[in-house]
């Protein structure tokens, strides 16, 4: 018997990734009930990859581009509100479209940002959060948003009209319920999650079993990136905001993480407004256009990794390391299949596609919508998209009143440029795409198998059918490679988590 066989039920240690030493997920040291599990012990080896490809970036960005963030910033504080036209598209036809919700039996929908709730009472001083639920109505897949409700503590929600003076700044909040509830509720359900099935890969298969070699090229860089995110003070989620160059945000790192539980755990009321995190059941809602290309994508990962399921079953239809890896990942990830469940046709498929996608199109499609996206179409005298717009802190209080705010014009009204060049900053460091090569479609796999070579070649010509597809449907979604009119690679879906 061939002990290097991968469906061997006990192969030897040196089989593995890291000699069965290798990561592993464990309760979050923040909140270790809401909060998805985290890797805290990262591979030295792999700590050195993120250092070289990705630290560097930042120490270079940290450098030499404060000038260009502060030019961007006296920039941004001289734009206008967003008119209604843009208010609608950033809401409905961006990354922030994950928030939206159809009203049952109509042509109503809600983007409810009630979890900017948890941050109440413990922003950064001067700075204001307060829970707004924009409604739109629908007519001939046409968006427009009919009016914004402003939380008062004390009594029923400020109902804001377009045509009231308190319609900009409510705007201005409603904007930044998105980018928080965006960047810190759902975003984190991409990044974090999808820890445990990495370390769990890495550390309980063998590397020449197809499990492994097929999500392994998906997992590169990912733990270092999310541990440098979740454990270091020099970073986005620092516990003194104003210490750093570049912190914008509207809360300590600490109170940030309250929303990562609204999108990990769930929140239980309302209703249905923020369930628990379901990874077999991501979001990518067919009926709006960010969702469709979503699906899209998704659609081409299934086909690859249906083939990918029979010649696991092929060689082994009870394959151990498969059973052991879902029971593994299960007890410690909501909605993974256990080891029973993997065994049935067609649920590995779906959970090895939901891990591929979501490390690769969903991230990277976040980061590049809310980059473009939500921005003017005008760059900033940097020439980078400007991040003024998002409104991460706001220095006017929200509006008690449909009198409040008639001044505010220009969002340097509710927004100063220390605030600004912060946000620029970010937006640099963190949360434009900074795709490393190779890019999703130009991952090869250790496949020794000639059918799962025949399957990766058909897997690549699949997605550039479906990216033709996507830019029929959204000609802004995030392109899958380089071409003629965009030749920045840094911009392409990234293969793994990166940025």
């Amino acid at each position: 018997m061939d002990k290097t066989l991968s469906d061997q039920p006990e192969l030897a240690a040196d089989q593995f990734l890291y000699e069965r030493r290798g990561p592993w997920p464990q309760p979050s040291p923040s909140y270790p009930m809401a909060n998805a599990p985290e890797v805290l012990n990262i591979p030295p080896m792999e700590t050195m990859l993120w250092t070289q490809a990705i630290g560097s970036r930042y120490f270079q960005t940290e450098i030499g581009f404060p000038g260009a963030a502060a030019a961007n910033a006296v920039a941004g504080g001289q734009l206008e509100i967003p008119s209604d036209a843009e208010f609608v598209r950033m809401m409905t036809s961006s990354v922030f479209a994950r928030s939206l919700r159809q009203v049952a039996g109509s042509d109503t929908w809600l983007s409810d940002f009630y979890a900017m709730e948890l941050m109440a009472g413990d922003t950064v001083p001067g700075t204001y959060v307060r829970r707004v639920t924009c409604v739109f109505g629908r007519n001939a897949g046409q968006f427009s948003c009919t009016r914004i409700d402003v939380a008062i503590p004390t009594g029923m929600p400020l109902e804001v009209s377009p045509s009231d003076p308190a319609w900009n700044l409510a705007k201005a909040y409603a904007l930044q319920g998105a980018s928080y509830v965006g960047m810190f509720v759902v975003h984190p359900a991409l990044h974090f999650p999808m820890d445990t099935v990495n370390a769990i890969t890495k550390t309980a298969v063998p590397r020449n079993h197809p499990l492994f070699q097929l999500l392994h090229p998906h997992s590169a860089y990912a733990l270092a990136v999310n541990n440098a995110v979740l454990e270091t003070e020099d970073g986005v989620l620092s516990s003194n905001p104003q210490g750093t160059w570049f912190d914008p945000l509207t809360a300590s790192g600490l109170v940030i993480k309250r929303l990562f539980g609204a999108g990990y755990a769930g929140l239980p009321d309302p209703p249905g407004l923020y369930p628990q995190y379901d990874y077999m059941n991501p979001w990518m809602d067919g009926s709006l256009p960010y969702g469709h290309c979503l699906r899209l994508y998704f659609d081409a990962f299934l086909g690859f990794c249906e083939t990918i399921e029979k010649e696991i079953r092929a060689a082994n239809p009870n394959d151990t390391y498969v059973e052991r890896w879902a029971n593994y990942i299960s007890a410690q990830l909501h909605g993974f299949p256990d080891g029973k469940a993997i065994l049935r046709p067609g649920v590995l498929t779906r959970a090895l596609a939901v891990y591929m996608w979501d490390v690769t199109v969903s991230h990277a499609a976040d980061h590049y919508s809310y980059t473009h996206d939500v921005a003017p179409a005008t760059p900033g005298v940097a020439g980078t998209t400007l991040a003024a717009w998002k409104f991460l802190r706001l220095r006017v209080p929200p509006p008690q009143h449909l009198s409040d705010g008639a001044d505010v014009k220009l969002v340097g009204d509710v927004c100063p440029p220390d605030d600004l060049y912060r946000a620029e900053m970010t937006q640099e460091l963190f949360l434009k795409p900074a795709t490393i090569f190779p890019n999703l479609v130009q991952t090869t796999y250790a496949f020794t198998s000639l059918p799962l070579l025949q399957a990766q070649e058909k897997f690549h010509a699949d997605l550039r059918l479906v990216a033709g597809k996507v830019a029929a449907v959204m000609p802004n979604f995030m392109p899958l490679e380089v071409s003629d009119t965009m030749k920045d690679y840094s911009r392409t879906i990234s293969a793994s988590v990166q940025y």
